[in-house]
């Protein structure tokens, strides 16, 4: 038995991996992926233009809002 067969198999798969990662990376610089402008545009994808700075957006952050369907009684 030998594993020859298993090296050229696990060869080629990282040759043809190491390749297409090159691809994507050469893709992403003729693209201008990695432009100044997307990087700082990347940091601010997350707030809508309706979010006030500072406040917290998250629900689990809020207060409670009071429930209509619970009456008390006076």
């Amino acid at each position: 038995m030998t594993l020859l067969p298993a090296a050229i198999l696990i060869l080629a798969v990282a040759v043809a991996g190491a390749a297409f990662a090159l691809s994507a990376f050469l893709w992403a610089l003729r693209t201008h992926q990695f432009s100044v402008k997307h990087m700082n545009e990347g940091a601010f994808v997350i707030f809508d233009k309706t979010d006030r700075l500072g406040e917290p957006t998250d629900q689990i952050f809020k207060k409670p809002a009071p429930d209509p369907d619970e009456r008390t009684a006076d």
